[in-house]
């Protein structure tokens, strides 16, 4: 494999799923492109391989950040914005996602020059995001409140490995939320799992979380026969720099069609779009890609035994692409009203 500047020590090269390894689920590319370089990795980007220095000047809106004394890496991302906030008001689930491949970005700076030996071509699949979400993200976020990220590396096995993230107040320190992304290496040739390389685990502080990493997750029960389901094609818009399904428009995706199923009926403890409630955690495990022009099916519904616990499933045919579980804090359940509404409306006006 031949590289343009080679300044850095792996090598990324596009790939299709249909030799995806069994068991692992396929590198949402927005989703971790930024977070792989920052373990010392190189994107390839539209079929062409890049150095990672390259890469990083081609990227204007790099956040900045550094490793304190706690061995956390922090990021401010500054002052949010108005087009930050949803209708309701609120900061959505696949907002922090994508502000967090920032935080990645800043990450792959404090790496590239650690690493100097080529280790061959490898290829980290995405295994799954989990969101850990609390009351403050909800009601203590406004357009002049300024956001600290601080990840740091909690778990590293022999073929895999997991990057937490808290999201605080710069100002107050108050933690709103939590994510955990477990990742897999695997072997550009062979398509399977492979051994993460010594030089990589020894620039890495691991700091293990009093929670197991990586986290296993909810089993994701059968899709029901009758459920709500709709269909949505991947746009260009929708994807990242290797035309694959952002994995931030993923999460939205599914809150989309959560969203479409209350206003609908077809979640009885919902009667208005999801929006307007409260998210405690949402769950994302990536099993295949999806690319510009593929149509996709997604199938919402909630869970028989907890009503603030929806599913959903994306799938093309019976392939499926990926799985959402997001949970709603009770209280919180459809406690938006037309009074409400008209009042935010105005607001914004």
């Amino acid at each position: 494999m031949k590289s343009r500047g080679r300044t850095a020590s792996l090598y990324f090269r596009k790939y299709r799923t249909k030799r995806d390894p069994p068991n692992c689920s396929i590198l949402q590319w927005s989703a971790d492109t930024n977070f792989n370089m920052a373990m010392g990795l190189v994107a390839v980007l539209r079929g062409d391989i890049f150095s990672g220095e390259k890469y990083l000047q081609k990227s204007s809106a790099i956040m900045k950040g550094g490793y304190g004394s706690d061995g956390l890496f922090h990021c401010v991302a500054g002052e949010l914005r108005y087009d930050d906030f949803d209708k309701a008001g609120k900061i959505g689930p696949w907002k922090v996602s994508k502000i967090l491949e920032g935080v990645r970005m800043a990450r792959v700076k404090e790496h590239f020059s650690s690493l100097k030996q080529d280790q061959g071509p490898v290829i980290m699949f995405v295994r799954s995001h989990w969101f850990k979400i609390y009351p403050s993200f909800h009601t203590r976020l406004d357009e002049d409140v300024s956001l600290k990220f601080s990840s740091f590396t909690s778990h590293i096995g022999r073929t895999s490995f997991c990057v937490d993230a808290n999201v605080c107040s710069l100002i107050t320190g108050e933690l709103m939320a939590t994510v955990s992304t477990h990742s897999v290496m695997v072997s550009v040739e062979t398509r399977r799992p492979t051994p993460i390389p010594p030089e990589l685990v020894q620039v890495q502080q691991v700091i293990p979380p009093k929670e197991k990493r990586p986290v296993s997750g909810p089993e994701f029960p059968p899709r029901p026969s009758t459920c709500f389901t709709q269909k949505r094609t991947v746009l260009p818009s929708d994807t990242d720099a290797n035309n694959h399904l952002n994995q931030a428009v993923f999460i939205r995706f599914c809150f989309d069609c959560a969203g479409m199923a209350a206003i609908e009926g077809k979640l009885p403890s919902f009667v208005d779009d999801i929006i307007y409630s409260n998210t405690k955690s949402v769950w994302v495990l990536y099993v295949h890609e999806a690319e510009v022009g593929e149509e996709l099916a997604l199938s919402c519904w909630e869970d028989s035994a907890s009503k603030q616990t929806i599913w959903v499933e994306i799938y093309q045919e019976s392939q499926v692409v990926g799985q959402c579980q997001m949970q709603f804090y009770e209280d919180e359940l459809n406690n938006s009203t037309s009074e409400s509404k008209e009042v935010l409306a105005v607001s914004k006006l």
